[in-house]
């Protein structure tokens, strides 16, 4: 499907998750939770194409859009159907704080792989090895960032995923391990610039003999649910977190919301919450 441009009127794209309010569709009953790419908006309807039911014992409303909802499915999937990380192994996971990042660090944990975050300021980095159970966190706004993350991988990289682009993903290139995975799920330094740049330092993957692989999650879809089932499990037991950064506010509030995302405001998956529907 091709994406089309917001213009003028148009309601935003997005996706938005909430209660049924009134049905005349025999798969929603009033009061199903539901999630589905219907724009942002308080009051949607739909004719039942591309909603899915979230059943909130299993994880909160807010997850279904966050770490049980796309950005954690992308995680599982990127992890486990393409890196396959061993124990003992080393990825380094670059926005490691943010919606897709706090997620695929846990998981790549839970695959027994030595974890390593690219974060920005020092917070977000105690956040993650305290909160999130990262090895280790390297704060990308300092001036030898680099350096500490070329400490921290002594033996290289097994893994990069890569959430960033631009110059992090460029500098990170040298380290690639021998027969190591790039891995391309997003590129959120590029997607505001006039025209993207590409990596400089791509002969490194020609010298480690390595792979640059490109990743979309709806590849992936028939296989939702037993990805699903195998993460309540984590969830239930203690080891899966859903950070989410919720923020309250209503419709007209979304562009704030959407720029601190850019501005790197958030931990985990950015949520905006709106008033529940009266009556």
């Amino acid at each position: 499907s091709q994406i089309v441009r917001v213009r003028p009127g148009d309601v935003v794209h997005g996706s938005i998750a909430g209660q049924v309010i009134e049905s005349n569709h025999a798969d929603f009953r009033i009061g199903d939770f539901v999630s589905g790419s219907l724009g942002v908006q308080r009051y949607a309807v739909s004719d039942g194409t591309g909603l899915e039911r979230c059943d909130v014992l299993v994880a909160p409303l807010g997850s279904w859009l966050g770490g049980f909802g796309v950005s954690g499915l992308t995680a599982y999937f990127a992890l486990f159907e393409v890196c396959k990380p061993q124990p003992g192994q080393t990825i380094l996971i670059n926005g490691a704080a943010g919606a897709v990042g706090s997620m695929a660090g846990q998981l790549a944990k839970l695959a027994g792989a030595r974890t390593i975050g690219l974060a920005g300021g020092p917070e977000k980095c105690r956040w993650l090895v305290e909160e999130l159970g990262y090895d280790v966190a390297v704060d990308y706004k300092r001036s030898d960032w680099f350096e500490q993350l070329k400490t921290a991988a002594p033996d290289r990289l097994d893994f990069i995923f890569d959430n960033v682009g631009g110059e992090v993903l460029n500098e990170s290139l040298k380290l690639i391990g021998m027969h190591g995975t790039v891995l391309l799920c997003g590129s959120t330094s590029q997607y505001s610039a006039e025209q993207m740049s590409g990596p400089s330092n791509y002969i490194w993957l020609g010298t480690m003999r390595a792979r640059l692989q490109g990743f979309v999650i709806f590849d992936y879809a028939t296989k939702y649910a037993e990805a699903r089932k195998r993460m309540s499990g984590w969830i239930r037991s203690g080891k899966l977190k859903l950070p989410e950064h919720v923020i309250d506010g209503d419709v007209g509030d979304f562009g704030s919301v959407f720029q601190k995302l850019y501005q790197g405001n958030n931990r985990g998956k950015m949520l905006l919450r709106m008033p529940a529907a009266k009556g």
